[in-house]
């Protein structure tokens, strides 16, 4: 295939191998754009009184999906528009380099101290928090270094050089997930017995959530890198999952704050919201007089009458038996 005064490569036979993952990667960001899009509006409708750091964590994740999302497409339109039918366009960096290892790796940070403050509120102790900070900062510095040889390098084909500055973004942004899952779960299910029922379903919901946001976003990275390290000829097939990692983090941390809303049975659009963050921190158990209130008093009052067969009453089993029980809602 040429073009006037420049000779352009011969297209490969394989070259499904090489649109397909990246097509695929620009839908998919596409696609949970619009899902963050509808979690952002519920969250802006439901809880207004958020704290001021809340919303600005919130909206500026947001912005910074934003951004990616209109990185990547400036990057579909170089490759697939402008560069139609060109090799050597589609092999070429463009704003990749910026918009998937430098946005993903900054965004997992973010997310990620978020939890650990969580952890940290919960537990009190800055131990698990500390650790699991160290660990999201070196995956945030191997995204950068990524990104940063990624545009040196300009060349799509050459990604699966970057053996030890890849693997250490994706492996420590894992590792801070399942570190995450691993202590929130274990400090929510700690506590889990010392409270009321409904306290405790609403503890088991809570969990069940942070399994399964951390556990996708910790599986979508050992995907990346398994991909990456067990097909390097095919470079572009890490593409897709790479490219969704931002958003899934995005999307999750909000789902998270969104789930306030269901704790607190309120409908949508009705809910005030609060700065107090009760889905991040345990309920109080009730107080001394508050657990006497609840205490039931049952008195049962029983009379038997035993007579013979000419109604003569022969002896009477304790005219009043009085039983009293208490009992108490279970802890």
């Amino acid at each position: 295939m040429t073009s006037p005064g420049k000779d352009l490569p011969e297209i490969p036979s394989d070259i499904s191998l090489i649109t397909g993952p990246t097509m695929i990667a620009i839908c998919l960001n596409w696609g949970l754009m619009g899902v963050l899009l509808v979690q952002i509006f519920f969250y802006h409708v439901s809880f207004p009184k958020d704290s001021v750091t809340i919303k600005s964590l919130v909206y500026g994740l947001f912005v910074l999906d934003i951004l990616q999302t209109a990185l990547v497409t400036a990057d579909a339109f170089h490759w697939f528009v402008f560069g139609f039918g060109d090799m050597n366009r589609l092999d070429d960096t463009f704003l990749n380099s910026w918009d998937v290892p430098l946005l993903d790796s900054v965004i997992a940070l973010i997310v990620q101290c978020f939890y650990s403050w969580r952890i940290y509120v919960l537990q009190k102790s800055a131990i698990f928090p500390v650790l699991i900070v160290l660990v999201s900062l070196c995956q945030c510095g191997a995204g950068v270094a990524v990104a940063i040889i990624a545009h040196r390098l300009g060349k799509l084909s050459l990604i699966s050089t970057e053996v030890a500055e890849q693997t250490t973004w994706l492996a420590a942004s894992a590792l801070a997930d399942v570190l995450i899952t691993i202590v929130l779960s274990w400090t929510l299910l700690r506590s889990r017995s010392s409270f009321l029922p409904v306290s405790g379903r609403r503890i088991g919901r809570i969990v069940a959530l942070t399994v399964e946001t951390n556990c996708l976003t910790a599986g979508v990275a050992v995907i990346s890198l398994i991909l990456f390290l067990g097909v390097p000829q095919h470079s572009t097939l890490v593409v897709p999952p790479t490219a969704i990692i931002a958003k899934l983090y995005t999307n999750c941390l909000v789902a998270v704050l969104n789930n306030r809303s269901l704790g607190s049975g309120t409908r949508f659009g009705t809910s005030t919201g609060s700065s107090n963050f009760q889905s991040f921190r345990m309920p109080e158990l009730p107080s001394a007089a508050a657990r006497r209130d609840q205490m039931l008093k049952v008195e049962v009052i029983q009379q038997t009458d035993t007579r013979d067969d000419d109604g003569i009453a022969l002896r009477d089993f304790g005219k009043s038996q009085f039983s009293t029980q208490r009992g108490s809602n279970s802890f």
